[in-house]
């Protein structure tokens, strides 16, 4: 699999930009419309460390990309700074805001069992392990909107029924996450978080999230408990959104990648009951054949409270950062 990654570094640029957008929201632009089957075009918050585990035996830190984690647990050269002699995985709380080609997209959250950045060995860094490696997880396709998020094709003397779908991914649009707290919170229950909510906007014009649709499902439009009890057992089993909740407390870096699977082909992203691609279609030599120039693009990211990052077209561009 081929997968780069960059990183935000704060305004000095030696250290990661930590966001807090709990009872907040993040926004940005994307542009997907190069991304084929079998892409994966990835915009994500990872609890790692702000310095990158910057120190007297790993002196380059975050400048340079160091202390990655996320909650498949891969095995890297170095975690948290210290040279990884036995293999083990680095592990940690991840919240993927984007995952998607021009035919599909999910946004995820995972859990792990502790805070920061830690080590798993063995069936600890498997699928019933410290981390939910799968997630709760929200692709409008697998849950049987399938007139919702892709490519609109022009009406022509070989087409004459031309696709239109709510979000055009042939065009760049913006893509809103929130992160939403208790109307009327407990004492007890006082800041926990119990939904995450995304919207679109394209041509001026604000998109709600498909509504699911699966009658095996529970009714909505977002990741909230009900929505994860139904989906990710081992979610809910290790704190589900309380514990993406606290994680966005702690402060979680933001990264962004592009990859693709040369085992599963993206699948689980794209094809079968997740999308509309075949299950041969994201074999890397085919992509590498039929879309040598596949790309994403990421602009104009920004967060702060609530309604505050983007626009309805109505008024000037908004946001924080």
């Amino acid at each position: 699999a081929v997968s780069p990654r960059v990183y935000l570094l704060d305004a000095q640029g030696e250290d990661y930009e930590v966001l807090f957008v709990k009872k907040g929201e993040l926004s940005f632009d994307v542009d997907v419309s190069k991304l084929v089957c079998g892409m994966n075009g990835a915009l994500y918050l990872a609890e790692m460390n702000k310095t990158g585990a910057r120190s007297a035996l790993n002196p380059a830190g975050a400048r340079y990309g160091t202390g990655y984690c996320d909650a498949q647990c891969p095995v890297l050269p170095f975690i948290d700074g210290v040279a990884n002699i036995d293999s083990k995985g680095a592990c940690c709380n991840e919240m993927d805001l984007w995952e998607a080609n021009s035919l599909a997209s999910t946004f995820t959250a995972h859990v792990c069992a502790q805070p920061g950045v830690f080590q798993c060995s063995g069936d600890e860094c498997g699928s019933l392990g410290v981390c939910e490696k799968s997630g709760c997880a929200y692709n409008t396709w697998k849950l049987g909107n399938q007139s919702f998020y892709g490519p609109n094709t022009a009406p022509s003397s070989s087409n004459s029924n031309p696709t239109k779908f709510a979000v055009d991914t042939t065009r760049p649009f913006t893509v809103v996450t929130q992160f939403l707290t208790s109307d009327n919170p407990s004492p007890i229950s006082f800041g926990v978080l119990n939904e995450v909510r995304r919207l679109y906007v394209q041509d001026g014009v604000v998109i709600q999230n498909a509504p699911v649709v699966d009658p095996y499902m529970p009714p909505g439009d977002s990741l909230r408990m009900s929505h994860c009890q139904a989906s990710a057992a081992l979610f809910d089993d290790l704190g589900g959104l309380t514990t993406t909740g606290r994680a966005l407390d702690r402060g979680m870096v933001l990264a962004f990648s592009i990859w693709n699977d040369d085992k599963q082909f993206m699948n689980w992203l794209d094809a079968g009951k997740a999308g509309p691609c075949t299950y041969q279609e994201g074999d890397p030599e085919v992509i590498r054949k039929k879309r040598p120039d596949t790309s994403v693009t990421f602009s104009n990211i920004r967060w702060g409270e609530v309604g505050s990052t983007y626009s309805d077209g109505a008024a000037g561009s908004l946001g924080s950062k």
